[in-house]
């Protein structure tokens, strides 16, 4: 299954950033966090742009619009900051997560997001 999702993907990734917010600073008597912010990653991805030829659809209980993105990124890259993500910029354009899961079959391999359009 590895060896097989990487012969799908071959020449079909696109370099996309994410955007997530890090702790930068933390109380040095009690250790909580104190000063966050913004950094991004550079990682491949497969990305899809939506265009239901509708304007609005349903996808796993998320209602999504014409130019709204489904972003498939491998979780290796992104495992150790999947749930402090907050935005991708793709296209010179920001969008924003409105969900994000490990998808696989048989062990999950990739997290698929959907994102809509920052305005």
């Amino acid at each position: 299954m590895r060896q097989s999702r990487s012969e799908m993907i071959a020449n079909r990734t696109s370099k996309i950033n994410v955007k997530y917010s890090d702790v930068t600073e933390r109380d040095p008597f009690t250790g909580e966090p104190i000063g966050k912010s913004e950094v991004t990653r550079q990682v491949d991805a497969v990305v899809t742009e939506i265009s239901t030829g509708v304007d609005r659809d349903l996808d796993g209980g998320i209602v999504v619009q014409t130019g709204d993105l489904t972003v498939s990124i491998s979780l290796e890259q992104i495992a150790d900051i999947a749930d402090k993500i907050t935005a991708i910029l793709y296209d010179g354009k920001d969008y924003e997560i409105l969900a994000i899961d490990k998808k696989g079959i048989g062990f999950d391999n990739r997290y698929e997001i959907i994102a809509r359009l920052i305005s």
